[in-house]
């Protein structure tokens, strides 16, 4: 709170500073009007804003009308958006922070640069821009540069740019007010802003808050994702009843059999009744019809069967709680004729939840689920039931309820510039200095987890004492565990509630379920934080003459500086919480850069050169690191040391080329080097754990006798097991993920061939067509868990066996099961990427006199190749009309149609996907095909926006996205738990919404 209360004073202040100036300079001179200024793409102040590369503009007229209130769901919708940034909808079950990213051509989030007026936006520590800072209400244009621009701006720029310009020179105030809500009635947005600006002949200045809000929708709110699609879920299952199921009564799911052999079931094993081995035997589970106030004991429980399996997916958000506030104050002052000083603040403040099932336990004494979980049910336990020590558990924590996680970000961003211009005989220059502070800090809190030291002495040996009518931990009441109760772990969903324990002289009551969960319960806490330094100047102007006009220039430097940490909870950190483990990041990166641009006119007015103009830029940076990281990533040992690290200095160019053969025509072309570097995250990101679907080669059976001579072999004298294979009790397996120090920049090329084709004989028509081709060597990318056992035991590779650890059954360990305990997955720069398609544009203005005025725009991408190649010489795995996790449509187009005619305005917009594919790997819906394969169909929906400009100066609008309530098509392997993808729309139908704006 202190921190936040800083910020805001700082904040406030900053604005204050801004006014005063303005005011102070107001009594100045009237000011010269310059009519050059920088465009998207290029550094280079010019009167004309066509330049070598495409850029599309989203005006603020278009953002009004489309109903929206963020900036993240304006540019999901481009068609070189590929859908896979994250957002506050959720396909998963971990879902995301809260924060909205935008991702463009397939290649991540993280190489898609984000300016605010031209300069770079707060980042975090992985080089994600959360949109979510950036409040639309400032928002005067979107320009998407849809090309690399490394020379021009910098690492992260290869997918494209996208640069938000925020309202300047506005005079007046206006109040915004919008609420929307989807066809059901829930999932409502609500939102209100506030901008006022005014400005004079020599000053200009601006400030806006705003306040949005959104509601959860939970995945039991629709049939998709009622119940979860991996293993063998199926789509709109319900129970005799006619309710959505709950894993209680579904037996036999029709389809294709799970080829893993886990059977078929809506959910996971580790459910409220318990799986539990030992000597005794092997998937002991409480029958759901045991009488445990007759005494605890072995025949209440049974061979584990599908009918107990738990259904998670209903407690899950499929749409997150976010509430955020955003404050934002620009100014300029003109000091002089020719010298302006200017400054921009903002503050955001983001509070959001995530929501997900109970804890499961998964305990294993043979470390198969990390050496956190390495422990049993001691045999003298009071509640083992059977005799020996349980050394395999499963468990749904229901009675300690859900995991709800809660995100409270604040972030902070002030910039003060100071530029100008003169002229040096009768040639132009203008120059700028500017400086940038970026801040952000988060609190990550956590309900309703286990703490592993607490639960594992609360499954140890305990008893019962009469005097002091207690349970407790230990071997006799005085020499208890003090604090600990003993947990009943055997007892089913109420935790053995009523139950009489051998032993004891009275039943288990609800004060006893109290204090167990008291005692393994706990809250985890967690911080997060970084902050952006920058600096940077530049001077632009015409050097000489040349038959086309003046040759332009730019010449700067950039200094930017980032420090980051994540420091998880300390539990977390230390292997004792129930959640996956992750040590803490620490480190920070420090790039210096200069660069060149020259715009050359070569030709202008002549015949086949209207305009014929060539352009270049270089750009060299040198990169430095520090931080703390693993020496050897490769080993299961994640001790960390400090490093200073060089991650690269690399040189890029840009050449571009801008041709008019005639008036009508504009050819352009362009091709440049691209890089990313890698950032802090990347570097000195602590190791953590997950759990992701992998497939054990070596599993006794059908994977076991399909493989080599050689991959036997392997897994014979990796497990200990010779020509039988291993045990693989479920689907997901231990994966290490985390940094690397010795990473270097990806590397790569960009090419763009396009035209622009305004015809003079129609009136208010231009299309355009451009080509594009992105190739991405050294790519930083980790080996998914299935790839490295893939390469390993089908292909043999002893570089990708080191990275698999087992429990091998030896002479010292004559228990070993053989099974992977860890795989350890790092990132390498070994990836390639390559990416080419072609963007469309046909955009026509018609005046139809007393009808009104039109306007139509059809915007499409075509997908020709996206490609990854993981390891060099492999071949590269092209993945359009596939559907990978997220959807890789051929296709995606936009249509709008606008009318207006008075005061009364419609648009109608028209969003399209093409068919994508997805392989079968747990249930197959191929739609009665029989070729072993999902798909989507062809995807449209269709929005309509309806506004009226009120006489009092206040403009209303209503409308409806997704207006017919189209249904998002059902995936059901890749999205692991909800049936769908947010690229989609959500489930459910379509979104009401009303806007109100009043001007003053």
């Amino acid at each position: 709170k202190l921190t936040g209360a800083i910020k805001f004073a700082l904040f406030v202040g900053a604005a204050s500073s801004i006014a005063s100036v303005s005011a102070f300079a107001q009594e100045k001179d009237a000011a010269k009007t310059l009519d050059r200024v920088e465009v998207t793409g290029s550094r280079i102040k010019r009167v004309d804003a066509e330049t070598s590369q495409p850029v599309a503009v989203i005006t603020r007229a278009e953002i009004e009308k489309s109903g929206v209130t963020n900036v993240f769901d304006i540019l999901n919708n481009i068609t070189a958006s590929d859908g896979s940034g994250l957002s506050t909808v959720t396909t998963q079950t971990n879902g995301s922070d809260g924060s909205q990213r935008i991702s463009l051509r397939g290649l991540g989030s993280q190489r898609t640069l984000v300016l605010v007026d031209g300069k770079r936006w707060l980042t975090d520590v992985n080089g994600n821009v959360d949109l979510s800072t950036i409040p639309l209400a400032i928002v005067e244009r979107i320009d998407i540069l849809k090309d690399g621009a490394s020379a021009t701006y910098g690492s992260d720029a290869i997918a494209g740019v996208v640069n938000l310009i925020t309202r300047k020179n506005y005079e007046g105030a206006q109040l915004g007010l919008q609420y929307g809500q989807t066809t059901k009635g829930d999932g409502s947005e609500s939102g209100a802003d506030f901008t006022i600006g005014a400005a004079g002949e020599r000053t200009s200045g601006v400030f806006s808050m705003s306040f949005s809000q959104q509601d959860e929708i939970f995945a039991r709110d629709r049939l998709n994702s009622t119940v979860p699609s991996w293993g063998n879920g199926i789509y709109g299952y319900t129970d005799p009843n006619g309710n959505p199921s709950d894993c209680t009564t579904l037996l036999t799911v029709p389809g294709t059999p799970d080829p893993n052999g886990f059977g078929a079931f809506c959910g996971s094993a580790s459910n409220q009744y318990g799986l539990f081995s030992g000597a005794f035997g092997a998937s002991q589970s409480l029958k759901k019809t045991a009488n445990l106030t007759d005494g605890i004991q072995a025949s209440d429980y049974s061979t584990f069967d599908n009918t107990r399996r738990y259904n998670f997916a209903p407690i899950n958000y499929l749409k997150q709680p976010a509430e955020r506030y955003n404050m934002f104050a620009s100014g300029r002052a003109q000091i002089t004729d020719n010298v302006s000083v200017y400054g921009r603040a903002s503050y955001t403040k983001r509070t959001s939840s995530q929501q997900l099932a109970e804890v499961p336990l998964t305990i294993s004494k043979a470390g198969n689920n990390g050496p956190q979980w390495a422990f049993g049910v001691a045999a003298n336990s009071i509640f083992n039931p059977f005799g020996s020590e349980i050394t395999s558990a499963n468990y749904r924590m229901s009675a300690l309820g859900p995991r709800i996680n809660n995100e409270d970000r604040n972030a902070f961003a002030l910039q003060l510039g100071i530029e100008g211009s003169f002229d040096l005989g009768d040639r132009y220059f203008s120059w700028e200095l500017q400086g940038q502070r970026n801040d952000q800090q988060s609190t990550n809190s956590g309900d309703n987890y286990v703490n592993l030291f607490n639960l594992k002495n609360a499954l140890g040996q305990s008893g019962f004492d009469a005097t002091a009518n207690e349970f407790y931990c230990g071997a006799t009441y005085a020499t208890r565990i003090k604090g600990c109760t003993p947990f009943f772990i055997t007892g089913g969903p109420n935790l053995g509630l009523g139950a009489n324990v051998a032993g004891a002289t009275r039943a288990v009551n609800s004060a006893d379920i109290a204090k167990m969960l008291d005692y393994v319960g706990y809250s985890l806490v967690g911080t997060a934080g970084n902050t952006d330094t920058i600096f940077s100047g530049n001077i632009s102007g015409d050097l000489f003459e040349l038959p086309g006009g003046m040759l332009g220039f730019a010449t700067g430097f950039e200094v930017r500086k980032q420090d980051g940490y994540n420091t998880p909870d300390a539990l977390v950190s230390e292997g004792g919480s129930s959640t996956n483990f992750a040590l803490p990041t620490n480190g920070g990166t420090e790039v210096t850069e200069y660069f060149l641009e020259l715009r050359a006119p070569l030709l202008k007015d002549v015949f086949l050169a209207r305009e014929l103009e060539l352009s270049a830029a270089v750009r060299k940076s040198d990169y430095s690191a520090k931080g703390l990281g693993d020496a050897n990533p490769t080993d299961a040992d994640t001790s960390v040391t400090e490093f200073n690290t060089n991650p690269g200095s690399p040189t890029n160019l840009f050449f571009g080329l801008k041709w008019k053969p005639f008036n009508d025509l504009l050819i352009r072309a362009s091709a440049g080097d691209s890089f990313r570097a890698p950032s802090a995250g990347d570097l000195f990101g602590g190791t953590g754990e997950g759990f992701p679907s992998t497939q054990d080669r070596c599993r006794a059976g059908a994977r076991y006798a399909a493989l080599s001579a050689g991959g036997k072999a392997l897994c014979d004298a990796s497990s200990g097991l010779v020509g039988v294979g291993v045990v693989q009790p479920f689907g997901q397996i231990r994966g290490l993920f985390g940094s690397s120090p010795l990473l270097k920049p990806e590397s790569g090329t960009n090419k763009t061939l396009g035209l622009v084709y305004s015809p003079s004989f129609a009136d208010g028509l231009e299309l355009s067509l451009d080509y594009y081709e992105i190739d991405l060597e050294d790519a930083i990318s980790a080996f998914s868990t299935q790839f490295i056992v893939n390469q390993c035991y089908n292909n043999l590779d002893l570089g990708f066996c080191q990275f698999i650890s087992r429990d091998k059954k030896t002479i010292a360990n004559p228990t070993g099961t053989g099974q992977i305990t860890v795989i350890n997955s790092i990132p390498f720069n070994a990836a390639a990427f390559k990416v080419s398609g072609i963007d469309g544009s046909i955009g026509y203005r018609y005046d139809a006199g007393v009808a009104g005025n039109f306007r139509f725009q059809l915007d499409t991408s075509w997908i020709k190749e996206s490609a990854t190649e993981s390891l060099a010489g492999q071949g590269f795995t092209d993945v359009v009309g596939l559907y990978t996790g997220n959807p890789n449509p051929e296709y995606r187009t936009n249509l709008n149609i606008d009318w207006n005619k008075g005061d009364w305005s419609v648009s109608w917009t028209t969003r399209t996907m093409s068919d994508v594919y997805e392989n079968c790997f747990f249930y197959c819906n191929d739609q009665g095909e029989g070729n072993g394969e999902n798909h989507t169909g062809f995807y449209a929906v269709h929005d309509l926006n309806v506004r009226w400009k009120a006489p009092w100066d206040a403009t209303v609008s209503v409308g409806k996205r997704n207006a017919f309530d189209k249904e998002p098509p059902v995936l059901t392997n890749n999205t692991f738990a909800h049936s769908f993808d947010a690229s989609y729309d959500i489930p459910g139908g379509g979104y009401w919404y009303m806007q109100y704006r009043q001007d003053f």
